[in-house]
């Protein structure tokens, strides 16, 4: 990458952190997100000290192969398998990492895996979450809209 993109990519990252309104290293993540496809919806409380994310609502509700509610059925522990995905705990461990910016563990039911996670406001009604893979070099970033 040559010097004047290098340069340039720094302003924008350092812009975009003075334009953002980011949370205090303290503060909680709370409030309910849609997800980028805008197929769930995950929202954020206080679980002891630390936060999680519980899905809440789904556009499509219905499991088209059973025709009853959408199960964790992807789960690699048998035992979890019928715990429907309304109400599950899909983000972990959440902890405020710097201002603005919480990291924690995600739990896609769409795959049955974890991965490490970080939560990043962008404003007051998006957030960009990226999961990563293999120790972080198997990423995938999106962009999540506040629903309340």
């Amino acid at each position: 990458m040559s010097t004047d993109r290098v340069l340039l990519f720094s302003l924008i990252v350092a812009a975009s952190a003075v334009f953002a309104e980011p949370a205090s290293a303290g503060e909680r993540l709370t409030g309910t997100w849609l997800t980028e496809d805008g197929s769930t919806q995950v929202a954020f409380t206080p679980c002891g000290n630390l936060d999680c994310g519980q899905i809440v609502w789904l556009r499509e509700p219905i499991d088209p192969e059973t025709g009853s509610a959408w199960r964790d059925k992807h789960n690699p522990d048998e035992s979890l398998k019928g715990r429907p995905l309304v109400g599950l705990t899909m983000v972990l461990d959440l902890r405020a990492t710097t201002p603005g910016t919480w990291g924690g563990t995600l739990y896609n039911p769409l795959d049955g895996n974890s991965y490490s996670g970080r939560f990043q406001m962008l404003d007051f009604s998006k957030m960009q979450l990226k999961g990563c893979a293999l120790a972080g070099l198997l990423c995938q970033t999106e962009t999540w809209a506040r629903v309340k």
